[in-house]
């Protein structure tokens, strides 16, 4: 494809010279003889910076919302918004691929993971080949990698969707962020099914106010075309919204409200959750009260698929927990739950589980991520007040803040004693040694991650493999 071409479709003005495109990329590290360069800007680094490197690659166009740098051998084009502009290059350079593929995308600040991983194994138990996309990693059938963010860049998405039409995958299920929306990460994407989960406080660091994150919500609904289904959860109260911006076909979803997917509660104990609907009853192995929603969400698909609610039923009652999801390890009569909760309310409601369950003394190991939102640590302070638990406060992926700074502003709103141990490993070891009979060991914030992030760089860590050691240990 010529670049004058490519161009054409997000409306720039053609350049002097109309070379053939090599690739499209926005990391000069990849660029090669005749590709196209999109600097886009960073929290931390500042893309232009690499133009230079791009160009000795072999970058030939330049895209750019401002550089100093002038070659005359180089076509350099200016834009008011880089990110978008690569989004639009991306449709026509991809072939606007996505049509071409059912996209399932998951949208809420919290469940987003559990409702993917669920869709994304009740598709493929129905032959229906499917890929997920996520904040565990990207998975289809013999095939699993890590990706940086939840919802990964534009471009590394319309690769995969391309890998996906290769492979003759038919659907793919992705997790959708705000912050992904924001920034043009998902933007000219065909999406043909949302599920909203819920809306409650998260990167307030980011996006400043609620309603601003809330809007990023939305936006994806309000996108989808009249001929897609927004399947929404109405005992939240942003599906109100929701359902006022979109075209699409709703189908909802709840438990308290009149919709087309009612679930009434059977049972939620130690051996997982029971729910009915449409006539039928559904029994799963995932732990906690609130999986009822993210189990009821996937209902509707069978709706979108054809497929008949008995092989939801089914499929239900076989598939295991989530990693990183309440996942719940046994040690003689002793019990550890990990969950990846760091939101506040979805620390509020593993914690109101752990109780529910835990029937002798219950220790709980958290803390917070740095550079992030700081009203939650005293939200969550606040709230630790009120909890009949051992509280061991620890680090949290600290990114660029001070550990003990972080610790710092959590301990601020409690009142009662609460132990302070840093290192997270010595913080979990020091837990386990301690349980007896019946107690219950909650270890929040990680979930399964494999690393620490610490001043930018992201050191060998899991809170699992602290676990079994310490369990082959003794």
């Amino acid at each position: 494809m010529k670049v004058n071409t490519l161009l054409r479709s997000a409306r720039l003005n053609p350049v002097k010279y109309n070379h053939e495109v090599s690739k499209l990329t926005c990391d000069s590290r990849l660029c090669e003889k005749n590709s196209i360069f999109v600097a886009i800007e960073g929290n931390h680094v500042n893309a232009n910076q690499f133009i230079e490197d791009a160009i000795a690659h072999g970058a030939k166009t330049i895209i750019t919302e401002k550089c100093d740098i002038k070659n005359d051998q180089i076509n350099y084009i200016y834009v008011d918004n880089a990110r978008k502009t690569l989004a639009l290059l991306a449709k026509k350079y991809y072939k606007d691929v996505s049509r071409k593929l059912k996209i399932i995308g998951i949208i809420g600040t919290n469940g987003k993971t559990t409702t993917a991983s669920i869709a994304y194994n009740f598709l493929n138990f129905m032959h229906i080949s499917t890929m997920m996309i996520g904040t565990n990693g990207v998975f289809f059938s013999g095939y699993e990698a890590n990706i940086n963010n939840t919802t990964p860049d534009i471009l590394t998405l319309y690769e995969y969707m391309k890998m996906a039409r290769k492979r003759k995958i038919s659907t793919i299920v992705m997790e959708v962020s705000s912050i992904s929306v924001d920034q043009y990460r998902i933007f000219g994407i065909d999406f043909d099914v949302l599920i909203f989960t819920n809306f409650s406080q998260d990167h307030l660091d980011y996006h400043k106010t609620m309603d601003k994150y809330l809007y990023c919500k939305l936006i994806p609904f309000i996108k989808l075309k009249k001929t897609a289904y927004a399947i929404v959860n109405t005992d939240d109260e942003a599906s109100k919204k929701v359902c006022k911006f979109t075209d699409a076909k709703i189908l909802s979803y709840g438990y308290n409200k009149a919709c087309d997917f009612l679930g009434t509660l059977n049972y939620a104990n130690e051996n997982g959750i029971s729910f009915y609907s449409k006539n039928l009853l559904f029994k799963s192995k995932l732990l906690g009260e609130f999986n009822l929603y993210n189990t009821l969400s996937v209902l509707p698909l069978c709706d979108v698929f054809k497929i008949s609610y008995l092989n939801y039923v089914a499929f239900l009652s076989n598939f295991e927990p989530v990693d990183g999801r309440m996942n719940r390890i046994q040690m003689d009569n002793k019990f550890i739950l990990i969950d990846y909760a760091h939101t506040f309310v979805a620390t509020q409601k593993v914690i109101e589980e752990a109780m529910r369950l835990c029937k002798g003394n219950l220790t709980i190991v958290l803390g917070c991520g740095g550079n992030r939102e700081k009203e939650k640590r005293f939200m969550i302070g606040k709230y630790l007040n009120d909890i009949s638990a051992r509280i061991i406060l620890t680090t949290d992926n600290p990114r660029f803040e001070e550990p003990l700074d972080i610790i710092h502003d959590i301990k601020s709103a409690i009142t009662k004693e609460v132990e302070v141990i840093v290192d997270r490993k010595m913080a979990i070891q020091k837990a386990l040694a301690s349980l007896e009979k019946n107690d219950y060991l909650l270890i929040l914030g990680k979930g399964c991650e494999k690393y620490m992030d610490i001043k930018g760089v992201k050191y060998s860590y899991s809170d699992l493999e602290v676990i079994h050691d310490w369990i082959r240990c003794h």
